[in-house]
């Protein structure tokens, strides 16, 4: 956990000025704006080691009109967010962990979690073994897709190395928005699965079925995860 947690730190001090560069940020919420400002970069599982599945979802939810007020679950994970970004290198893995554990847990009470629990399944891993990461860790107007240039440098500077510390056998992408993305500009050696998403992730569909198949016929042929050294 000490390595991954630094392979974190460095991405999570990405401003969002840096990713949107020069021209006018127009994907701003239009309430708390503050909080548009911390990045959701991901977590990963005490039991995850290098090597192991990734899982890729688009940007973090919450930019919408009606969001005016912090959750409950917000006020409970922004402030692990910044602690862990304001962390040294020696105190860290601490403040990671508390972070991870605390968005592993609200992630099973999003609708997300409908097809992520069968991901989950289908790659023969509990949450706790696998790194969940946002490809744009910020949040947008109405919850937008980043636009292009976002997107890009948010691959850059922030999705490349999380990948190349994470070092993922599997990568699997959570919906074709992002599939996409990771098709365009993913280059590491592990193998990418797209799951499709259903609006709302109301149902899993018969094309997200056939992928998952595969994942798990390929992770059946794996006798073992692999481990690389640190």
């Amino acid at each position: 956990m000490i390595d991954i947690a630094k392979t974190f730190l460095d991405p999570a001090k990405v401003s969002r000025a840096a990713l949107y560069g020069v021209s006018p940020d127009r994907q701003l919420p239009a309430n708390l704006v503050d909080d548009a400002h911390i990045p959701f970069l991901g977590f990963a599982g005490p039991q995850y080691w290098p090597g192991g599945v990734v899982l890729l979802a688009i940007n973090p939810g919450g930019g919408g009109s009606s969001y005016q007020i912090r959750t409950p679950q917000d006020d409970q994970l922004l402030p692990l967010i910044v602690a862990f970004i304001k962390s040294s290198s020696d105190n860290s893995p601490r403040h990671f962990a508390a972070m991870s554990s605390n968005y592993a847990a609200q992630v099973r009470t999003w609708n997300l979690w409908r097809i992520l629990a069968p991901t989950l399944e289908a790659c023969g891993r509990e949450l706790s073994e696998v790194a969940y990461l946002n490809c744009f860790p910020y949040r947008t107007f109405q919850d937008r897709m980043p636009q292009a240039s976002a997107l890009r440098a948010s691959w850059t500077n922030v999705v490349e190395p999380l990948l190349t510390g994470l070092r993922p056998s599997t990568l699997v992408a959570l919906g074709k928005k992002v599939g996409g993305v990771a098709e365009r500009l993913f280059r590491g050696p592990g193998k990418l699965y797209v799951v499709p998403r259903t609006i709302g992730d109301s149902y899993v569909s018969e094309e997200a079925r056939v992928v998952l198949a595969r994942i798990r016929e390929c992770q059946a042929l794996s006798s073992s995860p692999p481990h690389y050294a640190n």
